[in-house]
Parts: C-alpha cells; sequence; structure tokens
C-alpha cells in the first residue's frame, strides 16, 4: 500500500505544486492521475519514488516513510520498484540488451546465461523480437517505450510507476502502449501508478483515477463513478 499524507512542495518559495495532498494508492491497482499540464502529476511522481524531497508531508510505502530515508536507503527502496521516464531515459551508448542487462548486473545474483534467458522473456512481454542489438537511436518511439517498459519490469518489482507512457507517440500506438502496461501490470500483480493527459486510454485501463487541480486531489474514483460526477471541472476535464 502507498500513501501520501498532506505532501507538499513549492519551488523557489513560489506557487504550491502540491498542495497538502493526501492519496491512498491500494495494494495491486492501476491508478492514473489526470490534470492540466503543471498541476504537479510528474512531481508528485517523483516524490513516490523519492526523486524529490516534500518540503512538508509523508510518502509510505510498505509502512514506511521513504521522506525519511537516506539516499543510500533510498537506491536500496528504487531497485524494487519499475520507474518508466517519459521519454524512455535509455542509455543512447549501450544497445537494448545492455539497457536491460544493467540493472540485472547491479541488483541480481543472476549469471550470464540466466541474464540472456530473463532478457530474451521480458522482451517478449512487451512484443519485441530481434532488437537486442540495436542502439535506441535505431529504435522508433513506440519501440524506445517498449524497451523502457522491459527495463521498468525486469527486476520483477511489485510497484511501477509509468510517466506519461503514451507521451509523443500517435492514438494507435498510445492505444497499445496503454493495453501492454495494463496487461504486464496485472499478470505480474504489480501496483501501478500512472501519470497521464490521455483521458481516454486512461479510462479504458485504470481501476481507479485521480484528478489533481491546483496541487490538491479534485476527485478519485472508478471511471463509471467519474462519469458521473456533478463537479463542473471534472466534467468539463473529461470532455
Amino acid at each position: 500500500m502507498i500513501e501520501v499524507k498532506g505532501l507538499t512542495k513549492r519551488f523557489n518559495g513560489g506557487q504550491y505544486v502540491l498542495n497538502h495532498l493526501d492519496l491512498l494508492i491500494k495494494d495491486g491497482e492501476i491508478l492514473v492521475i489526470l490534470g492540466e499540464s503543471g498541476t504537479g502529476k510528474s512531481v508528485l511522481l517523483r516524490h513516490l519514488i523519492g526523486l524529490i524531497r516534500p518540503d512538508q508531508g509523508k510518502v509510505i510505502i510498505n509502512d514506511v516513510d521513504i521522506t525519511k530515508l537516506s539516499e543510500k536507503e533510498l537506491l536500496k527502496l528504487r531497485s524494487n520498484i519499475g520507474y518508466l521516464f517519459q521519454e524512455g531515459a535509455l542509455y543512447d551508448s549501450m544497445t537494448v540488451f545492455e539497457n536491460l542487462a544493467f540493472p540485472l548486473q547491479e541488483h541480481s545474483q543472476l549469471t550470464e546465461p540466466e541474464i540472456e534467458k530473463k532478457i530474451k522473456a521480458v522482451l517478449d512481454m512487451v512484443d519485441l523480437v530481434a532488437v537486442e542489438n540495436q542502439y535506441p537511436s535505431q529504435l522508433s518511439g513506440g519501440m524506445k517505450k517498449r524497451v523502457g517498459l522491459a527495463r521498468s519490469i525486469i527486476l520483477d518489482s511489485k510497484i511501477l510507476f509509468c510517466d506519461e507512457p503514451t507521451s509523443g507517440l500517435d492514438p494507435i500506438r498510445s492505444h497499445d502502449i496503454s493495453d501492454l502496461i495494463a496487461s504486464i501490470s496485472r499478470k505480474m500483480k504489480c501496483t501501478t501508478v500512472i501519470t497521464s493527459h490521455d483521458v481516454r486510454n486512461s479510462f479504458r485501463i485504470a481501476d481507479r483515477v485521480a484528478i489533481l487541480k491546483d496541487g490538491k486531489l479534485k476527485a478519485l474514483g472508478t471511471p463509471a463513478e467519474l462519469k458521473k460526477s456533478e463537479d463542473p471541472f471534472v466534467q468539463e476535464f473529461l470532455s
């Protein structure tokens, strides 16, 4: 279970990006966080993995307040969390195989043959074949997203964070990557948190949807519940 309590963040003493935000994320659910640009979606996700320290508040993962952890303790925590960055964040100088092998070499005791087997299995999961020796520059945008997703799940993490996974993709690729994330999440029984601006795909795959406004939680519920909301902002946003 992931619990956010009173999370507050301002940059350079300016406007609130997160304003005493409370949020409970259930084990095994797919939660999509929606909101207008600049409303704090990605900032919230970076707090959940400890990449940003809050001004106030707590982020509790498995009964541990990660805002109190040292950098060494955070590194250990992150090895158990998959994170799909918006642009994939692949190492340009490494092949696909090397990008996927790196976390296994750093955080597992697998032998080289076991690493090769694991990489093949994960690439199969994201529907990619014969790309192991290619470099990121040789891949399409959709393929980079899939390799990034493969890397985020290669350590069999039970928590998966995805930052705007459909950003920069056409409608067909957006549909495909959304379905793939949902399928993998359910297969691996992950707790999955996705930030997105893509209302249609979010409502197709989410167990629950959170809508942020001005750094606060404006609405939270199942897609069906939010469609019935009488809140003017929610209705305008969804339309």
